[in-house]
């Protein structure tokens, strides 16, 4: 986990840089930093992903690295955390975070509304621990009742993120967005989030 979020900060430093050098931004526009957090809902659809996690909190940090008039171009790095549902004495889902580095673009429609759409991926591992029940050994000897065996799986993805921004004053506004993970051919995720942000 560590890797992915490191790796994914790299992407961005590295943007940034390039943007500083190209001089190609708008004199008008100034490259801005925002930060939101969100409640993020994770939404049912019969799959291994969607049946196991409930969205609880995600943070979202990004930079703009080109603006004129009509549009910016941004990149980030979202975080969001998932806790994991009960699914039975035999099988401890351990909770997860969702490390999503992203480059999108925002539409300048006009000081209040600012759609936009980002493009990324997706790390997101489970992991889980099997009890493996021994009971015919000795049932009355708690040593040897259950041998734990830890297991992981990553759902990886491509992820397509459309939402708009509705601006308060210059700084503070209020976003909801929608997630879509196309996994693999029947397992996806469709993730709902709503919150705040501010522009530095």
């Amino acid at each position: 986990m560590k890797k992915k979020i490191i790796l994914s900060l790299v992407l961005i430093v590295s943007i940034k840089f390039y943007s500083q050098d190209s001089k190609t931004t708008n004199s008008n526009k100034e490259n801005k930093y925002s930060v939101s957090i969100y409640y993020i809902g994770n939404l049912r659809n019969h799959n291994f992903v969607s049946d196991n996690y409930n969205g609880i909190v995600g943070i979202d940090a990004k930079y703009n690295f080109y603006g004129n008039d009509n549009f910016s171009l941004q990149g980030g790095l979202g975080l969001d955390y998932f806790k994991a549902r009960e699914i039975g004495n035999e099988l401890d889902l351990k909770n997860t975070l969702m490390v999503n580095p992203n480059i999108g673009i925002i539409l300048e429609v006009n000081k209040i509304l600012k759609p936009f759409l980002n493009l990324g991926y997706s790390f997101f591992t489970a992991k889980y621990t099997i009890q493996q029940s021994y009971n015919f050994i000795n049932p009355n000897d708690p040593g040897f009742n259950t041998i734990p065996n830890t297991a992981k799986y990553n759902f990886d993805s491509v992820s397509i993120n459309p939402g708009f921004r509705l601006f308060m004053n210059k700084n503070l506004y209020f976003q909801t967005d929608y997630k879509y993970l196309p996994i693999k051919s029947n397992i996806n995720a469709h993730l709902i989030s709503i919150g705040f942000g501010y522009t530095l």
